[in-house]
């Protein structure tokens, strides 16, 4: 060191609080960092667990939400009943305290056409357990068409499938639907991107990108998903008051009903 104050680069660690990320830029870095872990965390806990119960899901039998989350199927129906009969009781005025099964599956969730069946496919990994001995079998949920593992983390989508009736004659097999249906309809964000869709349409059509959802989204792209379904079901109620106001007999005018007739014959008749 020189009699001017300066401090050698190799000493640095001698300066008070030098290098401490609560004295730096360094605790927005780790604080944003521990934000994204936690949220991978939940993601793939999320992808693992039923949204209601908290239990481990049934892979073969899970129903899926517009907002992706993943449900055991009996437990939703059994939410959805328990909804049902609880708005009941408040109609009756009657109303008790208990579990709200509107929080329960959320707005997003307006009845059974809302939940979507998710059809994976399952590759079973063997734990040797520790090496000690035979060890317990589980099934991890795959893209049929990459094998990468649908971990939560891995962005993935449930493909619906459209009702095409306009292409089916009377004597189509419907033993072919029957098969289709069989068919996992859960892919990884990176085959759709390789396939493209219109590739995907033959095995897993007919869909858009519309008629896909994405599985356990981060809390950015939840937020995006929430307000497109607000404004696709705004569209839709709005579309639906516009079909049943045009389906609506018009009222006859004067001159019709002057015009009419029968009433004409019984006007001549009195």
């Amino acid at each position: 060191m020189g009699g001017d104050g300066g401090v050698i680069a190799s000493d640095r660690r001698y300066m008070r609080g030098a290098g401490q990320a609560d004295n730096t830029g360094d605790s927005k870095r780790a604080s944003k960092a521990a934000i994204a872990e936690a949220e991978r965390e939940a993601q793939i806990q999320a992808m693992t667990t039923c949204a209601i119960t908290g239990g481990t899901l049934d892979y073969n039998h899970v129903v899926v939400c517009p907002f992706g989350r993943l449900y055991n199927r009996e437990a939703a129906v059994e939410a959805l009943l328990r909804r049902k009969t609880k708005h009941a009781t408040v109609r009756d005025g009657k109303r008790e305290d208990g579990d709200d099964a509107t929080m329960e599956l959320g707005w997003q969730v307006r009845g059974l056409k809302d939940l979507h069946p998710a059809r994976f496919q399952l590759l079973k990994k063997v734990s040797n357990n520790g090496g000690g001995g035979s060890g317990v079998d589980t099934f991890v949920p795959i893209c049929p068409i990459t094998s990468v593992e649908l971990n939560g983390i891995q962005p993935a989508y449930l493909i619906i499938k459209r009702k095409d009736t306009a292409k089916r004659g009377k004597g189509d097999d419907i033993d072919d639907d029957n098969a289709r249906e069989r068919i996992p309809n859960v892919l990884s964000e990176k085959a759709i991107k390789e396939m493209g869709i219109d590739a995907l349409q033959e095995e897993y059509g007919p869909f858009e990108k519309d008629d896909m959802i994405r599985l356990v989204p981060s809390s950015m792209a939840l937020a995006e998903i929430k307000d497109r379904l607000k404004a696709k079901w705004e569209s839709e109620k709005i579309s639906k008051k516009k079909r049943k106001k045009d389906t609506k007999k018009p009222a006859k005018s004067k001159e019709e009903e002057n015009d009419n007739p029968k009433r004409l014959c019984l006007e001549a008749s009195s």
